[in-house]
């Protein structure tokens, strides 16, 4: 009786030494799996990856060398540790014509860098001149004249005029209404849209041509109430002067200066496309 104890006793401390040692391997091959990592870590972020290459697609005016050094990015520099929205940012700061840009790292030892071109959409009329913005309302430069062709922005208030920054204004709100516009007019395909006045948010005036004002109301749907303006027009007589008018948002009122004719356009059922009927007052 006194052996099976014995050979009881013996197995269970057999047991749990053979319990000991798999938990000692285990942690054994824990330890020299983080020790490998950290090593590959620390020679990542030091000898290898290391930039040998840089790679420039470039759609704008500016040299590869200056958008190479406006990147802060030398050949040299470690690929991991690099930070690509540092070396974005930097490139815009000092090139406003540099709409997006875009680092990306390619390893093992190269870094490319995509730049976009800005492409002007409207002249913002100010206190010292005019503003030249991007449609993603970005400051290109200031103008003593406004540049031919493009879209009159009135109404805004900027809080500075350095080229290269995002155009922000110094009233609440008004930067969403200004991006919200310049990129309705771009959208809609309306070429013959003069000027438009923000000053006030919600009563925005579109001017199309020299004889046509619109009162687009707010700047919901901006793009859609364009087109639906310029479909109204397409049918109004072109020698007379007209003031259109939001009504809702499906519907245009249409005034001519030098008769009591009013026109109520509105969209067709299940289409985007307007259609006008016409009632005469007094």
């Amino acid at each position: 009786m006194r052996d099976i104890v014995k050979t009881n006793v013996k197995r269970q401390q057999s047991s749990k030494r053979q319990h000991r040692r798999t938990r000692y391997r285990a942690m054994y091959f824990l330890l020299v799996i983080f020790l490998v990592l950290g090593i590959g870590v620390s020679l990542s972020m030091t000898m290898l990856f290391n930039i040998t290459t840089i790679e420039v697609v470039n759609e704008t005016q500016y040299t590869e060398e200056d958008i190479i050094t406006a990147s802060r990015i030398q050949a040299g520099d470690n690929l991991v540790r690099l930070d690509t929205a540092v070396a974005e940012q930097s490139i815009k700061a000092v090139m406003p014509y540099a709409e997006q840009v875009t680092v990306k790292r390619k390893f093992p030892a190269t870094v490319q860098i995509h730049v976009t071109k800005a492409e002007p959409v409207a002249n913002v009329k100010y206190s010292h001149g005019y503003l030249l913005i991007s449609v993603s309302n970005r400051n290109l430069e200031t103008l003593s004249e406004p540049m031919p062709g493009l879209l009159m922005i009135e109404g805004f208030d900027p809080a500075s005029d350095t080229p290269g920054q995002e155009f922000l204004s110094r009233e609440p709100g008004e930067n969403d209404v200004l991006r919200a516009v310049t990129a309705a007019v771009v959208e809609s395909g309306v070429e013959d849209i003069v000027s438009v006045d923000i000053s006030d948010h919600y009563g925005i005036l579109v001017q199309f041509g020299e004889r046509i004002v619109f009162e687009m109301g707010n700047c919901n749907d901006a793009a859609y109430k364009l087109r639906l303006a310029a479909k109204t027009i397409e049918s109004l007589n072109p020698d007379r002067a007209y003031r259109l008018r939001m009504i809702g948002s499906n519907q245009i009122s249409v005034m001519s200066e030098d008769s009591a004719v009013i026109t109520t356009t509105s969209p067709t059922q299940n289409t985007t496309e307007p259609t006008e009927t016409t009632t005469t007052t007094g």
